[in-house]
């Protein structure tokens, strides 16, 4: 008989039987406790969950390669209690001594959802649990439930079962053959895992789940699990604009945001932090660095420095909403549903450009330390005057180590812009079918280039305002837009379903902005 010795791990008392150790038992899932599965998210299992079959029911360790399978399952008061063979195999043996070092001492469970209810507490949406398939129970270390734990590790010879005498030759060669297509098909999942991990991972198409936004907003309303998951990963979208690993229906929304950005697109773009209300980040100042030739072996190399100084930023929600009946929302067709989210889209897209046209200005008029002085009005700015003041901001750029940029001008800057002339002759083409002489300019997309600057009409600004601006004067921090959306008043079949998302604004490169102002 082996002897039997208790260890204790993570204070659980742990029975393990001299031996092989190759049958584990213990809690795969626990009763009554919650996890958070994302904010706002959470998750338990109730305690009359059905598991469904669980005599398929696989071992892994960290839901990775197979190590065996689960030989018994019993829900009791606490949990689901289970009963697992671990195969002998270089992994099994490996998880035998790991179990027994008690480095894996936990259970986690791998499962598809079949019925779930949900409740709110809060904020928070709880997901219950009440029936699952369960697929698979993975020995771990790093446990989504605590009290998922291993509890009993013994060797072979001594199980819980109670065997008959073997008293029929036909059922016993009836079990002898299906011990050993349960042995063939772990080798073939086996196996099929190894081919799985040397295959090149598919890229996950994000959105995939959904023909659109109304279909994307019919799941997020019947509170199905992917439609949050998909929530959580399009948090980013906006500010990576990634087009080419999305479904056609996200990158459209996201090209529709673009498309009525024209001053936003003048700042860089990134994604802001998960959490905090204001943003810290590195303001340029001088910079006075230099990369020069080394004279000779030893010499002293060219030097200089720069100047970094702390500053933040505000971060700020924008959004709207619209209500929509309960009835809408589960009875009429997707395109419906889409035509009510588009408008959500483009007022939101709208409020961040508004933002961002405001935030410029700003910028513009706290960077007067570096205006340029032009001969005249830059309104009244000649197709020869507009040539030197081009040629002596470059310079000045230079200077500072920035680059020329876009040129952003007031409305009345670009309407003069439009008709400058030389001996009566129109020197820009507006109609986009001629040959231009000095540059073209787009009067619905209120953009153009003059003498190969970029041009970009800034709305709202006053009049006479023009400002060079390098690519990485400005920079946008932006999460949320049109995949974040909220539903409230639900006790009243309605539904005011908002698009929301969150932006910050700063200079980040004070000397990137060359303001043009008329000398005195």
């Amino acid at each position: 008989m082996s002897e039997t010795r208790t260890i204790t791990v993570k204070g659980i008392e742990l029975r393990e039987d001299a031996g092989d150790g190759t049958h584990i038992e213990g809690i795969a899932v626990p009763f009554g406790q919650r996890i958070d599965l994302w904010r706002g998210a959470a998750e338990e299992f109730a305690p009359d969950c059905d598991f469904g079959d669980t005599t398929r029911t696989k071992l892994s360790r960290d839901h990775g390669r197979l190590i065996g399978k689960v030989t018994a399952a019993t829900r009791e008061a606490d949990g689901l209690h289970i009963t697992a063979s671990i195969s002998d195999t270089d992994e099994g043996r490996d998880a035998v001594q790991l179990i027994r070092d008690g480095v894996l001492d936990s259970f986690s469970v791998g499962f598809i959802p079949t019925t779930t209810d949900k409740r709110m507490e809060g904020d928070t949406s709880v997901y219950v649990r009440r029936a699952v398939r369960l697929l698979e129970v993975a020995v771990t270390g790093i446990p989504a439930y605590t009290a998922a734990a291993i509890t009993g590790q013994r060797d072979q010879d001594h199980t819980n079962h109670i065997t008959e005498p073997k008293e029929d030759p036909v059922a016993e060669t009836t079990q002898t053959q299906e011990s050993r297509f349960d042995q063939l098909e772990m080798q073939i999942r086996s196996l099929a895992d190894t081919i799985d991990r040397q295959k090149p991972e598919t890229p996950h198409i994000i959105g995939n789940e959904y023909r659109s936004a109304g279909d994307y907003a019919k799941a997020l309303a019947a509170g199905d699990d992917t439609a949050y998951q998909f929530m959580r990963e399009a948090r980013d979208l906006i500010s990576s604009a990634d087009v080419h690993n999305t479904n056609t229906w996200v990158a459209d929304q996201i090209k529709l945001i673009q498309s009525r950005r024209s001053v936003a697109n003048l700042f860089q773009h990134a994604a802001l932090p998960a959490t905090g209300m204001t943003l810290e980040y590195l303001k340029l100042g001088s910079n006075t660095l230099q990369v020069t030739q080394q004279e000779t072996e030893g010499t002293t190399l060219a030097t200089g420095k720069i100047s970094l100084t702390s500053a933040t930023a505000a971060v700020k929600t924008y959004g709207g909403y619209a209500q929509l009946s309960r009835q809408v929302i589960e009875r009429s067709n997707t395109p419906a549903l889409d035509t009510a989210l588009r408008a959500l889209t483009i007022a939101y897209s709208n409020a961040v450009e508004s933002a961002a046209r405001a935030n410029l200005t700003a910028a513009i008029t706290a960077a007067a330390t570096n205006k340029l002085e032009t001969p005249a009005a830059v309104s009244a700015l000649n197709a020869d005057q507009w040539i030197t003041v081009i040629i002596n901001a470059a310079e000045a750029a230079d200077a500072r180590g920035a680059q020329l940029g876009t040129l952003a001008v007031s409305k009345d800057v670009f309407d003069k812009m439009a008709k400058i002339t030389r001996s009566g002759d129109a020197l820009m083409d507006v109609s986009g079918e001629g040959t231009d002489k000095l540059g073209s300019l787009s009067l619905t997309g209120i953009t153009g280039r003059m003498l190969s600057v970029p041009v970009q009409m800034v709305p709202g600004a006053a009049a006479n305002t023009a400002a060079f601006i390098d690519p990485t004067a400005l920079q946008m921090w932006e999460a949320g837009g049109p995949f974040q959306l909220q539903q409230d008043d639900t006790t009243k079949l309605l539904s005011n379903y908002s698009v929301y998302g969150y932006a910050a604004f700063a200079t980040v490169f004070e000397g990137g902005i060359i303001p043009l102002a008329p000398k005195a």
